[in-house]
């Protein structure tokens, strides 16, 4: 008898090979010997619909669905039922399963344990948990069901941001290249968190690939019907648009020169202080003699950056322009000299605002950011004298 592993081993090389009757054997054999892998008997219920036994994978789907409601898993057991729905729009006891989930919120379970974790569940669930009974059913029934294997891309940098998507199942990891052209994660995430909000939002493509992590469900909602709710129910977009200003800062930290090497942690941290500021076409930031006790991280945008040539008084030196990701005025974290370069706007710009203080409570928790920013800083320095001394 196969053991697990190599039973799995078997089936990824049979999806690979796109033998969906060889895999769907597998994957019955992987679900007799591990009934408790939920992701495993999703598999076994697509690859049944793949294979024309559509009864079979409503069966089966019900089943998983009820499992996920019985032990409080809230918004796996939407998504699967959702997939039971699009196969058989009449099934009863998924619109029932769905009208439950809506009504009770969590609160009415049978048992005390599920009625805890149905109840967490919808607290972890930012996008959904300000809803009423009766808003959530009406709101789960625009939301459409997609699934993924692992490693398959949901969507991909440079696609229109058309679509929100929620975690219904699974894991995912956003993905992108950093300023060196490397790629790196930027963050993962699991059943209940939702993506594709800054493209989404801002009404761009995606900046980000986001690949599924084993087998993967995603319930995803197009912007006409977003925006439809919104106008009903402005705290849905109150709760997207403060994950997108959470996120997008996070994924500009990351692909910051500045901030390359730092630990996750402390990017995380420095999230929390940042500050959002927007500036007009041809509006100075900052001001070269100016005394200043803030930096900026540039959200969106472009900036140029001009500065006196000491050698010249009065005539100013191109330094160059700055763009997403870049970072800027950071002599005034780490002292009290004025503003060595003036800093403006060339069109719209979004920038996020680090005070002195701010800063200084970051590096008693991380003293590593200190560091950075002081090697950054002196590098910047040597840059700025080269351009002004070949000027």
């Amino acid at each position: 008898m196969a053991t697990l592993s190599e039973l799995k081993a078997d089936a990824r090389k049979a999806l690979l090979a796109r033998d969906h009757e060889g895999a769907l054997q597998l994957f019955r054999e992987i679900h007799e010997q591990a009934p408790d892998d939920m992701r495993a008997w999703c598999k076994m219920a697509e690859l049944m619909e793949k294979c024309g036994d559509v009864d079979g994978a409503v069966r089966e789907y019900n089943a998983i669905a009820g499992r996920y409601a019985n032990e409080g898993f809230v918004v796996q057991a939407i998504a699967i039922s959702k997939i039971v729905l699009r196969l058989d729009p009449e099934n009863r006891r998924a619109s029932e399963r769905l009208r439950e989930l809506s009504r009770e919120r969590g609160e009415e379970w049978s048992g005390d344990t599920d009625a805890r974790r149905a109840t967490v569940a919808f607290k972890e669930t930012p996008l959904i948990s300000g809803l009423s009974g009766e808003e959530l059913q009406a709101f789960i029934g625009y939301l459409h069901p997609r699934m993924a294997d692992d490693g398959e891309a949901i969507v991909r940098a440079g696609e229109a941001g058309d679509f929100l998507f929620l975690i219904g199942s699974g894991s995912v990891r956003l993905e992108t290249v950093d300023a060196a052209g490397a790629r790196k994660v930027v963050r993962r995430l699991e059943a209940g968190d939702f993506f594709g909000e800054h493209a989404f939002m801002a009404r761009t493509a995606y900046q980000d690939d986001a690949i599924a992590e084993g087998h993967t469900v995603v319930l995803e909602i197009d912007r006409a019907t977003f925006d439809q709710w919104c106008e009903r129910h402005p705290s849905i977009q109150e709760t997207v648009e403060r994950f997108y200003r959470q996120r997008v800062l996070e994924r500009v930290l990351a692909t910051s020169d500045l901030f390359r090497g730092i630990p996750a942690e402390a990017c995380t941290a420095l999230t929390e202080h940042f500050r959002r500021r927007t500036f007009h076409d041809g509006a100075c930031v900052v001001r070269q003699g100016e005394k200043g006790d803030s930096c900026f991280l540039i959200r969106s945008g472009v900036v140029s950056v001009t500065t006196e040539d000491f050698r010249r008084p009065g005539r100013v030196i191109d330094l160059g322009e700055l763009r997403e990701g870049a970072f800027f005025g950071e002599v005034a974290l780490l002292n009290d000299k004025p503003r060595t370069a003036t800093v403006t706007a060339r069109g719209e710009v979004e920038l996020m605002e680090l005070t002195r203080e701010d800063f200084r409570a970051i590096i008693d928790r991380f003293p590593q950011v200190l560091q950075t920013v002081e090697a950054y800083q002196r590098e910047r320095v040597r840059s700025t004298i080269r351009k002004v001394t070949a000027s």
